[in-house]
């Protein structure tokens, strides 16, 4: 499954105005390497970001960090622990932590949501946050579920508990951020790929293009993405230069 041309030239734009690029700068490209690396110094930034995205890459962050990293590749700086490497080694930043790595992924069609007798989907952002009251602290800061624009929380018909969450926050009036959060014991069963859909599903109906953004080593973020259809565009690494 390939996305259209057009979701792909969307993305582009949308990911040029998350960096302050011109409209243009990340059109998709037909290579499977990419061009020429895009430096954009951000002198009063605390972060660096490296954006590999449909034949471009990108890393922001201040000039002197640009300069320290030219000896790396795309490749190696797709890595956090290469950012990580840079910015230690240049005596600049000992304090540098990493934010993490994430694949992006995108779906431009929508799917067949089969209904359910057992669970009901609400939209009151209260019931969001009971779910999040019954998960792990580092589950919820990581989806940030309350935090979102839209939300979609399946309830159990029998005593209206919340079992699994999903939603969406708008970004640059085009994208549609999604993330998705599943009571532990919950997990496995469906529920997360179900309620997933039905925000998807509500972010297309919006003209929005839903991203979703799995961090490296969640096996089931990106078991999830694949379920429904998924497709890997590019990868985002990020890092904090400590104070």
């Amino acid at each position: 499954m390939e996305l259209e041309f057009g979701t792909r030239a969307i993305i582009g734009l949308a990911w040029a105005r998350r960096f302050g690029l011109a409209d243009s700068a990340l059109q998709p490209l037909d290579t499977g390497i990419c061009s020429e690396r895009m430096l954009l110094p951000e002198e009063e930034a605390d972060t660096v970001r490296f954006l590999r995205l449909m034949g471009h890459c990108v890393l922001a962050g201040p000039q002197w960090f640009l300069d320290a990293a030219a000896g790396y590749g795309d490749a190696a700086l797709s890595e956090e622990q290469a950012l990580l490497r840079v910015a230690r080694d240049s005596g600049r930043a000992p304090g540098a932590r990493g934010m993490g790595e994430a694949t992006l992924y995108y779906l431009d069609e929508p799917m067949d949501i089969v209904g359910s007798d057992s669970v009901v989907v609400s939209h009151d952002a209260q019931h969001a946050a009971e779910l999040e009251q019954l998960c792990p602290r580092d589950d919820v800061a990581e989806v940030g579920l309350t935090g979102f624009d839209h939300h979609f929380t399946l309830l159990s018909t029998e005593d209206r508990t919340p079992l699994a969450g999903s939603g969406y926050v708008v970004g640059e009036g085009i994208l549609a951020d999604v993330g998705t959060l599943t009571q532990p014991g919950l997990r496995r069963h469906g529920l997360g790929s179900f309620v997933t859909a039905v925000a998807i599903d509500d972010a297309l109906t919006q003209g929005l293009i839903p991203q979703w953004c799995a961090p490296v080593e969640h096996r089931a973020a990106h078991m999830t993405a694949r379920t429904l259809g998924f497709v890997s565009a590019g990868s985002l690494t990020a890092m904090s230069l400590g104070s």
